[in-house]
């Protein structure tokens, strides 16, 4: 199935591409102008005159002389009377045809040379032009696709750069072109996939292109019933909340050896990661249920398991054996698939109102948002630890509120637009350590991106991050229900190895925790290196505050990177001395990259790779790059700790 999904991914981006070509291509052929368009806005007909016929030679004798011919026709050209004899007729006169053209009053054959050619372009032309060349050409032709005769090519210096074409064997004008016409021709390729200037739309792009749509259509509706049968759609989500009656479904919890622990009551349809924690139950997850990280794990009883749709995530996650053992993942499953299930790994957390005190932008996307408990009571945790919060069902808005004039050029395409979402949890990092810089016990921090909705070639709507909206919408003293803090993710006790911390975006939340524990909760003299990466300056966040602590603290070492600087800065990072001009070292490219550069130093002024310990949260595609990366310089897996940035 996972193939199916990649290439019905793929093949939506090809789609989707011609379909906005199509779009693109069609709208500009029905604003053209038809004149402009057909290449002859400088052509006038030509009239030849009528010839004397008692003065020309006998068609017979003419017959006679010159090789047999399927016709013989009589024509003028420049107020001339010539014989045409076609040797070779095709069905049309682009076609491959053979003539002999002969002097109508002496018999003798004749030529179309260069300056009859132009003569014969000059009096089709009523522009101010001058002819600047004459080539006589053979196909195929940039202007004439289908012509498969020789042409004559007389070009005018006009302002759309007028060509005349003429057919070097009868002396036919084939054809007027110029750039209006050239730039049609461009159109009429993209529309009818013509790349092989075949001339035509039945072509064997089109056929691979239909097959492709083909191939699109079925693989989009192999998945659309394959997430049918996995439960994924219900009559529920269909139907307005108030045609529905909520009803309650009694599960019954099994411990880890199978002893009954006691029944919950879930709501219908719920899913089972956020139902089990409004229980108390606790699952591990740092995906926030999107089903990758594949440790909200339990298992079915038997007469439950047989019953329950296996999910796409179900088969990344567990083997075949296991599936059939009835293990699952809570958060690709709801209520109303299952009567009783069994827990495999519980962790501790507690449930929390949080107020909200603080929401401020530091980057065009990414806002630092402080929350105090209810209770005024303080929570310890250790630095890198994260937190769930429940985003209740709601009704959302594709632009954030109270957004700064500053910024609102970042979010000029966006298109502000109103929509409705489920209930759901998401799992957030604490951007602070507990203990209390400025005397405030009981604050947490924490940074969040605004997730805006992907780009798509479909008509689907597609909403924003529900959850990174909902909470980066929140008003100060509005309040927030949350669990936790889970800590998965955190610095070795009791260690004198340097510290490598490597992140970007708003992966910035657990590292900076961590930083701010060492230096000042553990008050650690131990070298700590920090690359963070970032895509322009508006986007580098903390900026002043490590800055700061670089200037401070001997053995903190802050190693800035931006991917795609502006303006001024983008010309200083481009320069030899970029390293004495920026602060903090300021370099440009990618945050991998700068640990590439420094990784010698690095490992020289710490003993070597095992005296080392590596801690990644950012992008997913970063982390694994820079773990492989790091791997190759014989880093070993246990000495790499990576937050899940899902």
């Amino acid at each position: 199935m996972s193939l199916i999904k990649t290439i019905h991914k793929w093949l939506s981006l090809l789609v989707g591409l011609q379909l906005l070509i199509w779009l693109g291509t069609g709208l500009y052929f029905n604003l053209m102008d038809p004149v402009e368009a057909s290449g002859n806005e400088y052509r006038v007909r030509v009239v030849e005159p009528n010839a004397n016929l008692s003065q020309l030679i006998e068609p017979k004798k003419v017959l006679q002389d010159f090789n047999p011919a399927v016709t013989l026709s009589q024509i003028s050209l420049l107020s001339k009377p010539y014989y045409l004899l076609t040797h070779d007729k095709a069905l049309y006169p682009y076609f491959k045809n053979q003539y002999t053209l002969v002097d109508a009053l002496k018999g003798q054959q004749v030529f179309i040379n260069e300056a009859m050619a132009k003569q014969l372009a000059i009096a089709s032309y009523n522009g101010t032009g001058k002819i600047v060349s004459a080539i006589k050409q053979s196909p195929p032709f940039d202007d004439r696709l289908k012509e498969k005769n020789p042409l004559w090519r007389v070009d005018f210096d006009d302002d759309i750069n007028t060509s005349v074409y003429v057919d070097a064997g009868s002396g036919r004008l084939a054809a007027h072109s110029n750039d209006d016409k050239r730039f049609v021709d461009i159109a009429f390729m993209l529309h009818f996939m013509d790349y092989t200037q075949e001339g035509s739309f039945n072509n064997v792009q089109i056929i691979v292109f239909a097959i492709f749509t083909l191939f699109f259509a079925l693989s989009g509706f192999i998945w659309t019933i394959e997430l049918g049968f996995n439960g994924q759609y219900s009559l529920s989500h269909l139907l307005p909340k108030r045609f529905i009656k909520s009803k309650a479904k009694i599960v019954q919890v099994l411990d880890l050896n199978g002893e009954p622990l006691h029944n919950i009551s879930l709501s219908d349809h719920e899913n089972l990661l956020d139902g089990l924690i409004h229980h108390d139950i606790a699952l591990p997850s740092s995906c926030g249920g999107g089903g990758t990280c594949g440790r909200c794990r339990l298992k079915l009883t038997p007469s439950t398991s047989t019953s329950v749709k296996i999910t796409a995530a179900d088969h990344q996650q567990f083997t075949p054996e296991e599936l059939a053992l009835g293990y699952r993942l809570a958060c690709q499953h709801n209520s109303d698939e299952i009567d009783s299930l069994r827990l495999l790994d519980v962790i501790q957390a507690e449930k929390h109102q949080l107020v909200l005190t603080s929401s401020e932008f530091i980057s065009p996307f990414i806002k630092e948002l402080k929350f105090k408990t209810a209770s005024g009571e303080p929570i310890a945790f250790k630095a890198g630890a994260f937190m769930r919060f429940f985003i209740p069902a709601a009704s959302g808005n594709t632009m954030p509120t109270a957004l700064p004039l500053a910024l609102s050029q970042h979010w000029e395409n966006v298109d502000q637009t109103q929509y409705q979402h489920d209930s759901c949890s998401r799992n957030y990092s604490l951007a602070n350590s507990d203990l209390p810089l400025d005397g405030n016990h009981s604050e947490l921090h924490f940074t969040i991106k605004l997730h805006q909705a992907p780009k798509t070639t479909t008509d689907d709507i597609i909403n924003p991050g529900v959850g990174s909206h909902f909470i980066c919408n929140l008003q100060p003293g509005d309040s927030i229900d949350a669990v936790g803090p889970f800590e998965e993710f955190y610095a070795k006790p009791l260690s004198d190895k340097s510290m490598v911390m490597i992140g970007a975006g708003s992966g910035m939340a657990p590292l900076k925790s961590l930083i701010e524990e060492q230096l000042f909760k553990f008050e650690t003299t131990r070298p700590i290196h920090f690359f963070f990466g970032a895509r322009s300056e508006a986007d580098l966040i903390y900026q002043d505050h490590f800055t700061s602590l670089a200037a401070k603290h001997d053995n903190f070492f802050y190693h800035p990177v931006l991917s795609r600087p502006t303006g001024e800065l983008a010309s200083r990072l481009a320069s030899s001395d970029a390293l004495q001009l920026i602060p903090s070292t300021m370099t440009q490219g990618y945050v991998q990259d700068r640990l590439a550069a420094e990784f010698g130093g690095i490992t020289d002024n710490a003993a070597g790779l095992t005296n080392i310990e590596f801690y990644l949260c950012g992008p997913a595609a970063m982390m694994t790059s820079t773990i492989e990366q790091l791997n190759a310089y014989g880093v070993a897996n246990d000495a790499i700790a990576f937050d899940s940035f899902v």
